[in-house]
């Protein structure tokens, strides 16, 4: 995700006048790539902390960049531990989750301007949605726990969709 951001700040432009800066809608030469959905499972909320800061940069920048980047990504968050919504247990929590956020435009869990989802994500909806928007040839680039791996792995094979997978 980082090595992607880099390719688009460096294809910034900036007026040597007043400082103005600006992304134009990027050639293939410079990135092949014209969305990115970047899903973010952890099972507690300390495990969102090591990355955060990043990823608050990263909403800033491309907020202020505006144009082709704010369009490029999209951030989904999701923790595990917590109970959903439908929940009858966790009805109260979701909703003053939901209003705070609603409020203050940022996550109490993160911190970030992107809310966080408890539970897992319904990869039938993800990977319908994503097929709808046309937007090209889609690769799915996965690390994670194996089992994960294994239904990410077949949703694409059901999809279409390209499959890679990291080992750390």
């Amino acid at each position: 995700l980082q090595s992607i951001m880099h390719r688009y700040w460096a294809a910034r432009n900036t007026c040597p006048k007043c400082s103005y800066s600006w992304t134009n809608d990027l050639t293939s030469s410079v990135m092949n790539l014209r969305k990115v959905d970047f899903f973010w499972i952890n099972r507690e909320q300390r495990s969102f902390e090591w990355f955060v800061s990043l990823l608050s940069q990263l909403e800033i920048e491309l907020a202020e960049q505006g144009g082709a980047m704010e369009r490029f990504l999209d951030m989904h968050m999701y923790i595990t531990s917590a109970l959903q919504k439908t929940d009858m247990k966790a009805v109260g929590l979701q909703l003053a989750l939901e209003l705070l956020h609603e409020k203050s435009k940022r996550d109490y869990i993160t911190g970030l301007k992107t809310r966080t989802i408890a539970g897992r994500p319904n990869w039938d909806k993800v990977f319908k949605k994503v097929s709808e928007e046309k937007k090209g040839k889609v690769t799915v680039f996965f690390c994670g726990p194996p089992q994960l791996g294994k239904i990410l792995k077949l949703k694409c094979e059901q999809f279409g969709f390209e499959y890679k997978k990291e080992n750390f």
